[in-house]
């Protein structure tokens, strides 16, 4: 039975990639001009569900947070996201832990969610067909079509013909089944049929607009009020769509949304795997190393929950320490839970002084200029350096004790292999120099007073241009930038997409900057902002031309 179960699912799934594709109508009239804004868009393919949107996706659906992704293969990371729609692919291995994750999550379901899975009671041919449509619809984000609704009566038949089989497993299979389909594991854009041939982009049908949004604000499914809004066809009206959102922002699953698009725009996975030298750091340990990761996602939680503004983001006094991280707010006598701290604003303020940031831009054996200022250059600034010469392996001066990092890495200045990048990248790393590998504050290193003035060369704000003293002087001055402020929104803008952004976006992203700026860096007037763009409720249509 476990092999009919997995061939149904396989089938499905490679059914999928036959399916008919109809070819452009032939270009036998002349087109109209194009308008400013009908830049050719860039074309996705279906979008399958990460690991993160699964997980959210079956807790709210089941009420089941037992994470069963986490056996899944790892997305791979693309312009510093994990959702990249043409990087996303099914695999063997993929296959299998659908399989085993399906039969994991239905038989939990039956077993403690059973009335989240079957709304009827009478175990009867029309109750079957009430779990498959109301069931179906959860799973597939909208109607079930007649045809699907037929298939899965069928399946759910001829397991309960089987002897002695009870009704709740011919559910429990059935539904196996849904969650290994692609009508689930995928989200399909197809959109409206466009008014005309020569039409750049058309809408997206409504469960597909609502099912873009849910995931892009809950990293989930759309819940019924959204459904139900969606096909009546109410999502077409802006002040409607805009009204969703809104309601969307104010639930706590919100959440997630905001903090998944800053736990991977700044990467806070990876400081858990930190390692130091504890020849140099006899105090690091893998518990700190986990601290500091859950004191950035406080951080960054209170940010949202208090002001919500990028220049929060950039210039809060907030610290959270626990009893492993007691010296770097100077307190004592703490215990394993957090605390936040209000810092004195001459040794940290805001993001980019957060110890775990500062400890993930640091090697294992000093602090990192050029990590610290290639995050300030290609994630602040959306303007990154050169990369290096073909076959060219930078490899940091060794630390010492007789010098300063500063003057270990004044080397790159005058190799000319290296100083086409490091003349744009160090001064910028070297602020930060008041700050160790793992992100304690520090006023001399060897002996010797730290240097942590530093420049910004050739930034498209003049305000961020120049010469600045420590990095709290750099945080204030990003955070008044339109430069930062356009660069975050475009960072959004491209994770609500799941790709890269082209010509065909750049109407829809000067739209998002400019409101993003007018709200005054709100990052929730942002996100709507994101929503009502035609980049986002629209996808790619017509003929190339």
């Amino acid at each position: 039975m476990r092999l009919m179960r997995t061939m149904w699912a396989v089938l499905s799934v490679t059914a999928l990639s036959g399916c008919p594709k109809s070819d452009p109508p032939p270009p036998d009239e002349i087109p109209p001009p194009m308008g400013e804004c009908d830049g050719q868009a860039t074309r996705v393919p279906m979008r399958l569900l990460t690991r993160a949107e699964y997980d959210h996706t079956i807790a709210d659906l089941f009420g089941d947070s037992s994470n069963p992704s986490k056996d899944f293969p790892r997305e791979p990371i693309v312009h510093g996201f994990d959702n990249d729609a043409q990087s996303l692919q099914v695999t063997d291995e993929s296959v299998t832990r659908y399989l085993e994750a399906a039969e994991a999550i239905s038989a939990r379901a039956m077993s403690t969610q059973r009335s989240r899975v079957l709304p009827c009671a009478a175990q009867t041919s029309a109750c079957a067909d009430t779990f498959i449509a109301t069931t179906g619809r959860r799973l597939f984000r909208r109607a079930l079509t007649v045809e699907e609704k037929a298939a899965f009566k069928v399946y759910f038949d001829k397991v309960l013909a089987v002897p002695n089989t009870p009704f709740e497993t011919a559910v429990e299979w059935t539904l196996q089944v849904m969650l290994q389909s692609p009508q689930f594991l995928y989200r399909f854009e197809e959109g409206t049929v466009p008014p005309s041939k020569w039409d750049m982009r058309t809408p997206l049908l409504g469960p597909e607009l609502a099912t873009r949004l849910s995931y892009l604000l809950w990293a989930s499914t759309p819940d019924d009020a959204l459904l139900d809004a969606a096909e009546a066809g109410q999502l077409a009206d802006p002040a409607v769509l805009e009204q969703h959102t809104r309601r969307m922002l104010m639930d706590a699953r919100a959440d997630r949304g905001r903090m998944r698009f800053l736990s991977l725009w700044l990467r806070t996975e990876d400081i858990p795997r930190l390692s130091k030298d504890p020849a140099i750091y006899p105090n690091f340990s893998p518990q700190l190393a986990a601290a500091w990761q859950q004191s950035l996602d406080l951080f960054l939680r209170d940010v949202l929950q208090r002001e919500g503004t990028l220049k929060a983001l950039l210039t809060s006094d907030r610290i959270y320490v626990n009893n492993l991280m007691e010296s770097y707010a100077n307190r004592s006598g703490l215990d394993g839970s957090f605390t936040s701290v209000a810092m004195p604003p001459t040794q940290r303020l805001g993001l980019l002084t957060q110890p775990g940031l500062l400890a993930r831009l640091a090697a294992p054996d000093q602090s990192s200029p050029i990590r610290r200022g290639i995050f300030v250059l290609e994630k602040v600034l959306c303007q990154p350096p050169p990369p290096p010469p073909p076959g060219f392996n930078p490899v940091a001066p060794a630390p010492n004790t007789g010098s300063t990092t500063r003057e270990r890495f004044v080397q790159h200045s005058v190799d000319p292999n290296c100083a086409g990048c490091h003349r744009l990248i160090d001064p910028v790393g070297f602020g930060f120099e008041n700050y160790d590998a793992v992100g304690a504050y520090r006023t001399s290193e060897n002996g010797k007073p730290v240097d942590a003035t530093g420049t910004v060369f050739a930034a498209k704000d003049e305000k961020v241009s120049g010469p600045f003293n420590g990095v709290i002087e750099l945080s204030r001055k990003l955070a008044d930038s339109r430069q930062v402020h356009d660069c975050v929104a475009s960072e959004w803008l491209r994770f609500a997409m799941g790709r890269g952004l082209g010509a065909g976006d750049e109407c829809s992203l000067t739209q998002v900057q400019d409101r993003f700026m007018a709200s005054q860096g709100r990052f929730d007037d942002l996100l709507v902002g994101i929503v009502m763009s035609d980049t986002f409720r629209t996808r790619p249509a017509g003929v190339a031309r």
